[in-house]
């Protein structure tokens, strides 16, 4: 419930931001901001019962003050509809939701062993393609375990082109 709760916020943001053609400088504003979260307590303070609304609406209010118009609104609504608790995971989508608009993403492929800048360009292009995006950033993670070939990861779609697997589909075919 909270997911859905979180993507509704971020989609909100992003389409006002977005209509008022105030994308990027909003999206540098939520980075921003999620480094304050990161790096301070904060998160911690807005949630704590122990401290009270006006203390929490006190502090909303000082980051306000160095916000654009939209960020203020959106921190607004987010404290009158007590959504404050949901803040990471509303940034997290927001991101998310931002990554999918420009088509950025991450990507894990997995291998035996470290692939080589050249073989990481060549899978970067290949994966572009693929999966229709226009930046990619991959993460290598070796597992010997899958015995050769990769599985590549990307936005929430699996690719398995390891040994491992297709012995396993050989092996199911066999019995």
């Amino acid at each position: 419930m909270s997911l859905i709760i979180a993507q509704k916020y971020s989609k909100a943001l992003l389409e006002v931001a977005q209509d008022s053609q105030q994308l990027e400088p909003v999206l540098a504003e939520v980075a921003a901001f999620n480094q304050v979260i990161q790096s301070t307590d904060l998160q911690a303070f807005l949630t704590d019962v122990a401290y009270s609304d006006d203390k929490k609406h006190q502090v909303i209010e000082s980051l306000q003050n160095v916000s654009s118009d939209i960020f203020k609104n959106f921190l607004d609504v987010l404290v009158k509809n007590q959504r404050m608790t949901l803040l990471p995971l509303i940034i997290k989508e927001i991101r998310h939701q931002a990554d999918s608009l420009f088509k950025i993403s991450d990507v894990e492929v997995t291998s035996v062993i470290a692939l080589s800048d050249a073989q990481l360009s060549k899978l970067e292009t290949t994966i572009k393609r693929k999966f229709d995006l226009n930046e990619v950033t991959i993460k290598n993670t070796i597992d010997t375990s899958i015995l050769g070939g990769v599985i590549i990861n990307a936005r929430g779609k699996i690719i398995d082109a390891s040994i491992k697997s297709q012995l396993n589909k050989i092996a199911k075919t066999i019995i």
